[in-house]
């Protein structure tokens, strides 16, 4: 039985020593706490739409990610609508829709997240993305520290949380990488087209990986969602529906 994706923020909060956000309405992950019981510090690296059914099938293409996986993974079900601004917004309240409230990435919190009870202990958290993306307009608006990317890639992104996770040393990251799922919306969820960036993303979070570790941060890598194929050559991918392929998304992790 897979894990929702409101049990990220209770996981968070509890490996942080916080409490969670008062809206949680789920228990946190056993097996990541059996292997990280305490933390100093977490980052989550999120690839957009990367999910349980895209990593099976382009394995391969992605070995240090699928290595992580092989020794430590369980799978995640997104909430409904698994669109990316619901998603990562129940990931930092522990909420669905109808708790945080946030359709879009514009909206306000209706309630508590990871970055409140941060605050109310006195520490700072960041959240990361590409400048008009949810990792930028909805994540770092509500966070201490902003990390919006210079520009909008995925390089970009990287180079944000690495100079945030040395020179600010928040608590707590968390970063969106983006362009996963604008290339599954192009080519579609299972077009070895995709093979490109899939290979570009594993070399990206195994070298944030290296580098997060160092400086002492545990690691949850995970997605908000996954894609299906449509068929339309115009948007050859998409989501948001209750499927497999949409809701079913993997979840590691990686301690220092």
């Amino acid at each position: 039985m897979p894990y929702s994706m409101t049990c990220v923020a209770p996981t968070v909060a509890a490996a942080l020593d916080l409490r969670a956000p008062a809206a949680t309405t789920d228990e946190p992950i056993a097996e990541f706490l059996a292997d990280v019981p305490r933390a100093d510090r977490i980052a989550i690296l999120a690839p957009d739409a990367l999910g349980q059914h895209q990593l099976e099938r382009f394995s391969a293409s992605m070995p240090f990610l699928w290595s992580l996986c092989e020794r430590r993974h369980v799978v995640l079900r997104s909430v409904m609508p698994s669109i990316t601004p619901v998603n990562f917004a129940a990931m930092i309240s522990g909420c669905d829709l109808d708790g945080h409230g946030v359709r879009s990435k514009d909206l306000d919190f209706q309630c508590e997240t990871l970055f409140d009870v941060l605050a109310e202990a006195g520490e700072e958290g960041a959240g990361c993305g590409r400048p008009g993306y949810t990792g930028s307009e909805l994540l770092a608006r509500v966070a201490q520290i902003n990390g919006t990317a210079a520009l909008r890639d995925d390089a970009a992104t990287e180079e944000i949380v690495l100079r945030i996770a040395t020179e600010n040393r928040p608590r707590f990251i968390i970063a969106q990488i983006g362009g996963t799922d604008d290339h599954f919306h192009r080519f579609g969820a299972t077009s070895p087209r995709m093979i490109p960036k899939l290979q570009e993303t594993d070399c990206r979070l195994e070298r944030m990986a290296a580098r997060l570790t160092a400086l002492g941060y545990s690691l949850l890598i995970l997605s908000d969602h996954g894609q299906h194929d449509t068929g339309n050559p115009e948007k050859a991918g998409t989501h948001g529906t209750e499927m497999d392929e949409d809701c079913l998304v993997p979840c590691t992790w990686l301690d220092v």
